[in-house]
């Protein structure tokens, strides 16, 4: 009963505190920056994922998701967009995703590697749980530095931690990024209640800066991250499936 008890005042304040923190952030909201062709590719749990925005519209966004073991990819020297002309070769999942840009719902989803249409249940609707998150800035005295930290009288001259940018293969230096905090909803799922981090370009420029190039979850076993590792633009997929969704058909 006491260890529930200290687990709610802690998430209470730290709640209290990202509200008072004032600055707010949807990842649905930053979306709607994107455009046709842009990719990234992440990395969790020796896998890549490589998302395309297909097309986009004022309501709506068509993504492609492809997934493959990454010890099937010699990263040296590799060409994402290359693969995908190719048909992704040793991919073991193609999806396509309709994103609403208004409320971020996703609610099916049509599979090229099985041709089919498939709906997502909730406690499994990840991307869309994300897109709908509300994140607070976390604030630069916060933000965790890199190195050991000094001896207790000396000043501390260590620099913030930042992710790499890496764009159509080669790292983009002197990106600053913001860092962004929230807690996963009590949903059941294994994220259920967890603080959310994520880290985004500060500013616009040649590449995709509306969705995180860092991505990391507290209070798993250890700290979950899903890392992106390259991303760039004109790339194309495999476009709108021939055969339209029962869902949309009996709309």
């Amino acid at each position: 009963m006491h260890k529930n008890f200290y687990i709610f005042l802690i998430a209470f304040f730290c709640c209290h505190f990202f509200q008072l923190n004032g600055q707010e952030l949807y990842l649905k909201d930053k979306l709607r920056k994107a455009t046709s062709g842009d990719y990234i590719v992440t990395l969790q749990n020796k896998t890549y994922t490589f998302l395309l925005i297909d097309t986009f519209a004022s309501h709506e966004i068509s993504l492609e998701e492809i997934t493959v073991p990454s010890q099937s990819i010699q990263l040296e020297g590799f060409l994402w967009k290359k693969w995908v002309e190719q048909n992704a070769p040793g991919h073991t999942s193609w999806v396509r995703y309709v994103i609403d840009t208004a409320s971020g719902h996703l609610g099916e989803y049509f599979s090229y590697t099985k041709n089919g249409w498939y709906t997502i249940p909730e406690g499994e609707n990840f991307l869309s749980t994300l897109l709908n998150l509300k994140f607070y800035n976390i604030p630069i005295k916060e933000r965790r530095k890199v190195g050991p930290p000094p001896p207790s009288q000396a000043s501390d001259r260590r620099p913030y931690w930042q992710p790499k940018l890496v764009f159509e293969g080669k790292v983009i230096p002197g990106i600053s990024f913001e860092a962004w905090r929230t807690f996963w909803p009590k949903d059941g799922s294994e994220l259920s209640g967890k603080i959310i981090e994520i880290y985004l370009p500060q500013t616009a420029g040649i590449y995709p800066s509306y969705f995180p190039y860092w991505l990391q979850v507290s209070g798993i076993v250890g700290k979950a991250k899903i890392h992106m590792i390259d991303s760039g633009k004109g790339a194309r997929g495999r476009g709108a499936p021939a055969k339209e969704s029962p869902l949309r058909k009996a709309g």
